[in-house]
């Protein structure tokens, strides 16, 4: 068994969710899981999770962090349901459901103890032991900020986005740390995670009304932003609200 070990391509949330898209060629998938919090539909779970069984996107790396983000949230907003959810699903692989099986992991739930320790005894209890939340992944891991947005996705939670604005403190992290061998021309991962920050809240902030007022509120109200975040939000802001947040870097050059 194994939950969390899969090898995961860094492509982004979006290169996931596109591929997703792409390969079911239905776009209300897209919505109903990018959208999800705005109007819950619990009941579609089941059909989801087959569709996307049967195109193959449960068994996509690149998907596979945000969906199984978003299936643990959902599993804990609707833990009565979970018992026959798993039935309804047993006929998936046990590729396709592993998925399942690391969303029930990281729901953090007795409903998903009780069916994966009876699944996989005290394998089940190691894994648990070893599994931090969600909002506390490191950044540095390259599931963990698909992951955050899966969060975002299933709650609305502003906590999700703040994690995503820490991102922005590894834009001056050194790429040759003291002490650490770094091989010639290698680029650490945490190197990626302000470039990620940036592209993933612009986009989503296009298609999300609330993360951009997450975004302002954070902006205005956060006394815990150092100016590395400070600059990133704004820049953010900017991309998206111009009129509002006018460019800095241009008034800089006039």
């Amino acid at each position: 068994m194994t939950f969390k070990n899969c090898k995961i391509i860094f492509l982004g949330v979006f290169l996931a969710l596109g591929s997703l898209v792409a390969n079911a060629q239905n776009e209300a998938e897209k919505d109903w899981l990018e959208s999800y919090y705005e109007s819950p539909t619990p009941d579609q779970f089941v059909a989801q999770m087959k569709n996307w069984a049967a195109e193959g996107v449960l068994e996509m790396d690149s998907a596979k962090p945000a969906l199984i983000a978003f299936t643990s949230q959902l599993i804990r907003q609707n833990r009565e349901k979970l018992s026959d959810w798993y039935s309804a699903l047993s006929g998936l692989t046990p590729a396709q459901m592993q998925v399942i099986h690391t969303a029930m992991l990281y729901s953090r739930t007795k409903e998903a103890d009780e069916i994966m320790l009876k699944q996989f005894g005290t394998r089940y209890e190691e894994e648990k032991k070893e599994t931090q939340k969600i909002l506390e992944l490191p950044l540095d891991k390259e599931a963990t900020a698909d992951m955050l947005w899966g969060f975002f996705y299933a709650t609305g939670s502003e906590h999700a986005i703040r994690r995503i604005v820490l991102c922005f403190r590894f834009q001056e992290a050194p790429e040759n740390p003291d002490g650490v061998d770094v091989p010639e021309g290698y680029v650490p991962h945490y190197k990626e995670l302000p470039a990620f920050a940036y592209h993933s809240l612009v986009a989503n902030g296009k298609r999300h009304p609330l993360v951009v007022d997450i975004l302002e509120k954070m902006l205005k109200e956060d006394g815990s932003l150092v100016e590395l975040e400070k600059e990133g939000v704004y820049n953010i802001l900017s991309a998206i609200k111009p009129d509002e947040y006018p460019d800095r870097t241009s008034a800089e050059k006039a």
